[in-house]
């Protein structure tokens, strides 16, 4: 009953012709690749990517938004085209916002981050509000201290990269995390294809495996999102799975500073931005738009 769409659409097609700037900016030791759209004069913008994803997840969004902002998109390091590091924390993945914000001049910029990404805007809002417009989380809860969930912890240790002998039966596995369906199939293909890289041993996935193995997020964010000092908004998929228990939507809006901004979009899943793209941007900018 899914109708799946295989072939780029022309606005995909257009988006990914925009012009933009890819370039890596050197971060205590690592090089973090980012990419760059539109003029320092508009609005400064820098989107955040989810569990071992990367910038190019979000190469269409900062293309159809060139001409409203200053916007960014990269991949933390040990993610995507950036360099792996020997070890990671949370401060890492702040520092590697932090870094890329100055890297291409970013002014008072509005961070969005999605689901992982989410707690490392979060974490970098805890350190820099005063010097932001906003922060935008996208499916990500934050949860009262005694429900808050250590995701990562329950993770099996890691182990080195897995091999396959060639590309195409690598991008063949390629699944979204948490499992769920989408009918843009050219997004995932798009996505696979960036997801990859080759070695001497063969093709693996771009991430790190041991990037989550020093993780401490501690279960104090709701402290945090209370004593920001820039405005929140949440924007979250009406049929998302990513919180198993049917509260944790309306804890989160308890827990939001009064007057948030709250957008559920409607048809959407975990992964909204792949789910509804066009809609999604459409929000996106209303809710960036309120900050200014």
């Amino acid at each position: 009953d899914m109708e799946i769409v295989k072939e780029q659409p022309e606005w995909f097609r257009k988006a990914l012709e925009v012009n933009h700037k890819s370039d890596f900016a050197e971060i205590s030791g690592a090089k973090v690749h980012f990419m760059e759209w539109g003029s320092p004069l508009n609005p400064s913008v820098i989107m955040l990517h989810g569990n071992h994803a990367h910038a190019h997840w979000f190469q269409f969004i900062g293309a159809l938004l060139v001409d409203k902002y200053h916007f960014v998109v990269m991949s933390f390091s040990g993610m995507g085209e950036s360099e792996w590091r020997s070890r990671y924390d949370k401060d890492t993945f702040v520092a590697d916002v932090w870094g890329v914000l100055k890297e291409t001049k970013l002014i008072r910029p509005v961070i969005v981050g999605h689901s992982f990404g989410g707690m490392v805007a979060l974490a970098t809002a805890e350190k820099h509000s005063e010097d932001m417009s906003g922060l935008i989380l996208v499916d990500f809860v934050v949860r009262r201290p005694e429900n808050h969930i250590d995701w990562y912890k329950h993770l099996p240790p890691s182990k080195s990269p897995k091999v396959r002998p060639s590309k195409e039966e690598l991008v063949q596995r390629f699944r979204l995390m948490p499992p769920q369906q989408c009918k843009n199939q050219f997004l995932l293909d798009f996505i696979a294809e960036r997801s990859v890289r080759k070695t001497d041993q063969g093709w693996s996935w771009t991430f790190d495996p041991s990037t989550y193995d020093n993780l401490e997020v501690g279960n104090d964010q709701h402290e945090t999102l209370m004593q920001l000092n820039c405005p929140v908004s949440f924007i979250y998929g009406e049929n998302t799975m990513e919180f198993d228990t049917g509260n944790s939507i309306e804890e989160m809006k308890e827990l939001l500073p009064e007057g948030s901004s709250v957008v559920a979009l409607a048809d959407a899943q975990h992964h909204l931005m792949l789910d509804k793209p066009i809609e999604f941007v459409d929000e996106l900018d209303k809710l960036i738009q309120g900050f200014f």
